[in-house]
């Protein structure tokens, strides 16, 4: 499980990238914040018609329970009805655990590669790597974008990477 200090990290590391791609007023870039764990327990925070900010982050609450990456997938490209028509969606998987289905996660990465960039961001030892990379578009360093361990997820050089790859407008 992530454990409060891994839910901790990833709230710092939403945060930082909430508030970078916030900060670019004339990219016009919506975010959309979807907490997912298991199936009882996925929610929208915040969806692309209202933008997303960083008080909404710090609301989060952890759900201490599954990962039900294939529900969150397919909700994330369900949302592309609220973003613009000229927009390059992009998609950030955050997750430190193997999915509740491999082949449902799969196809709902299939499905949602259709729609958009998908980019992984595995963390610790226990992510599925092999999986991601699996399921990660080519070429991989854009798609993946691996931490190590969660105290790595405030490391400045891995977020600029991981803000480049998902939107070259943002410096």
């Amino acid at each position: 499980s992530l454990g409060s200090y891994g839910w901790r990290q990833s709230k710092k590391l939403a945060d930082v990238l909430v508030a970078a791609l916030s900060a670019e007023k004339d990219a016009d870039i919506k975010v959309a914040l979807l907490e997912f764990s298991s199936r009882r327990k996925t929610k929208w925070i915040t969806h692309l018609t209202g933008g997303t900010t960083q008080s909404d982050v710090q609301g989060m609450k952890w759900f201490r329970s599954g990962t039900a990456t294939d529900m969150a997938l397919t909700m994330a490209r369900g949302e592309f009805l609220y973003g613009r028509t000229d927009a390059s969606p992009v998609v950030l998987v955050i997750t430190d655990g193997k999915p509740s289905s491999t082949r449902r996660t799969l196809m709902a990465a299939r499905r949602l590669q259709t729609k958009a960039k998908l980019v992984w961001i595995p963390i610790g030892r226990r992510a599925p790597v092999r999986l991601i990379n699996r399921m990660a578009a080519s070429p991989k360093r854009d798609h993946v974008v691996r931490f190590y361990d969660f105290r790595m997820m405030t490391d400045k050089a891995l977020i600029n990477r991981l803000i480049g790859s998902t939107c070259p407008a943002v410096n």
